[in-house]
């Protein structure tokens, strides 16, 4: 039988054997081969074919078993390597945040306070009093090289309202609809341009998961049906 030299992990060493197995090669390259001959014309090729068939499965499967067991060790190093990472990222991470929050308030509020400051010069100003001293230029708050990057996201806090909004911009943008209609659907789906289709995205999973408890019953607008047949030999 043929196996995978093994992966030794020595201490805080990891030492691997990433040469090819001459004898699966083989073996794999042999199967592959044959199976660009096989050919159904009668149920008797039907069942020689289905023969070699299991041959290619078990194969298959067995090269997944030994590769899996020689990547035992790989995973459990990963996940060793992956907690360590994660142990000294997230302080990091947390402490990054609390800092950048302090500057990037207290700056907001400075430029809060100046813009306060302009107010009142300006207000006094076009009343004719007495002129009020103009702020003075806003302090650097952070050092040389440093960025201010302000980015903008958006989530969705109620699906059933986006939803609707959507489909009524479509609606609306379908020829037919009466005054009536466009009307209603303005006030109950509060449609904009800007609820395109692209907001929304349909999930696989459920919807196969539909699939395979319904089978041909499925009655979904907008889906077709699809059905594969899988051989497998035990």
């Amino acid at each position: 039988m043929a196996l995978i030299s093994p992966t030794h992990v020595t201490g805080d060493t990891l030492t691997l054997n990433l040469k090819s197995n001459p004898e699966l090669s083989s073996q794999t390259t042999a199967l592959v081969s044959l199976a660009s001959h096989v050919v159904v014309r009668t149920p008797d090729d039907s069942v020689q074919a289905s023969a070699f068939l299991a041959r290619v499965q078990h194969m298959r499967r067995w090269i997944s078993s030994i590769y899996k067991d020689a990547k035992a060790p790989l995973t459990t190093a990963k996940r060793t390597l992956d907690a360590q990472e994660k142990a000294l990222l997230d302080p990091l991470e947390e402490a990054e945040r609390r800092v950048m929050q302090l500057i990037v308030a207290f700056t907001a509020a400075q430029a809060a306070e100046r813009r306060q400051l302009e107010a009142v010069a300006l207000e006094a100003q076009l009343a004719g009093e007495e002129p009020v001293a103009a702020p003075e230029p806003a302090a650097q708050t952070t050092i040389d090289g440093m960025q201010s990057r302000t980015t903008y996201s958006a989530k969705v806090t109620d699906l059933r309202a986006l939803v609707l909004s959507v489909a009524g911009q479509l609606l609306l943008e379908t020829p037919g609809a009466t005054k009536v209609t466009q009307a209603w659907l303005t006030k109950v789906c509060q449609p904009t341009p800007q609820c395109t289709l692209s907001l929304l995205e349909p999930s696989a999973t459920t919807l196969n998961a539909l699939a395979r408890a319904l089978r041909t019953d499925l009655s979904v607008p907008g889906t077709a049906l699809a059905s594969s047949v899988t051989l497998v030999a035990r």
